[in-house]
């Protein structure tokens, strides 16, 4: 049965995805230059708490939790980065990151308690250091109010040893764990297809798991309710529509921009970063007009995981089914 429309578990946040720093201390092949080349200069502290004070704001307005994500490039590179977590936390936000892990322990160990969510991204050809990488993730693991999660960047030719480290950190840690496939494009410009994989390899991703944390967390952004046109309600991840090839959106109504927006390296705002409608303003605005309502999707593949996890309805499958449902009673 084909699902009829796709929403986060948790509808009561304001999601915010936030690129804060192009700087980053690896080059990995698969992401683009803008990523990780330190070619755009970061928000000033004080304009990045300028920009989370509105988010605080807008969020208090409309009864929701703000929760801002923020990647990049490597933002516990940013000196402030520990300074802006802590502020957020204390005005009752939430805070996630995407990071490669390759802050010192010290870092660690004294910031992971303000850090709502960490999603550790493993690249084995810059990696310097694996057992530091499993040092930073038992931290992580042992931090009460933490999700922790990692996604194993699968470089096809060397798939085999991505495999090995995955198993390796099973062992050793408790938390999610996703083989992630890689795509060309990544973060320049949308993504276009998948590298090669093997059908072995492909089901190997689609169903390696991690072991449960033994944390009690409210439900992640990753977390979504599929609904399908039979009544039935269905629990999946981001990762789940990933691995099955499920991100074909395409003339459905799509929440991105209400449910949750992401914010560029330079400071722009979007919608969602597939970036089909243009801006909508900039984190130095003095006034930001924000988006009412949906946008039908124009975007073929839809893969990042804050762009998957806005709502999105198939209007035209649920009125086929209501004229269907129409016929059969006359």
């Amino acid at each position: 049965m084909q699902f009829f429309s796709v929403s986060r578990g948790s509808k009561d946040s304001l999601c915010v995805n936030w690129a804060i720093t192009n700087s980053c201390n690896y080059s990995c092949s698969y992401c683009h230059p803008e990523l990780n080349s330190g070619s755009i200069e970061p928000p000033s502290y004080e304009y990045a708490i300028k920009f989370v004070d509105r988010v605080i704001a807008s969020s208090k307005v409309n009864g929701t939790i703000p929760n801002i994500e923020f990647g990049g490039g490597e933002v516990t590179l940013l000196n402030y980065f520990g300074n802006l977590a802590r502020y957020i936390y204390k005005h009752n936000g939430l805070v996630t990151i995407v990071s490669n892990g390759s802050k010192r322990l010290s870092w660690w160990q004294d910031n992971a308690k303000y850090l709502t969510g960490v999603s550790l991204s493993y690249h084995i050809n810059d990696i310097k250091n694996e057992s530091h990488f499993i040092e930073v993730s038992k931290i992580l693991e042992a931090s009460k109010t933490t999700r922790f999660h990692v996604n194993i960047m699968m470089v096809p030719e060397r798939f085999d040893d991505c495999l090995a480290f995955a198993n390796r950190l099973k062992q050793e840690v408790r938390c999610s764990i996703a083989l992630q496939p890689l795509f060309e494009g990544f973060g320049h410009g949308g993504i276009t297809k998948k590298y090669p994989y093997t059908s072995e390899q492909e089901q190997i991703m689609k169903d390696f798991r991690g072991r449960p944390e033994l944390k009690t967390l409210p439900p992640s952004m990753a977390e979504l309710e599929v609904h399908y046109l039979d009544g039935t309600t269905q629990n999946l991840s981001t990762f789940d529509l990933i691995a099955n090839d499920q991100t074909n959106f395409v003339g459905w109504d799509c929440y991105a921009g209400i449910d949750s927006l992401v914010v560029t390296f330079s400071g722009d705002i979007y919608r969602s970063w597939c970036m089909q409608d243009g801006p909508i303003g900039s984190i130095y605005d003095e006034n930001i007009e924000l988006p009412t309502h949906p946008t039908k999707c124009r975007t073929k593949i839809c893969q990042c995981g804050v762009d998957l996890s806005a709502k999105k309805v198939n209007t035209r499958l649920i009125a086929n089914k209501e004229k269907q449902i129409e016929v059969t009673q006359l």
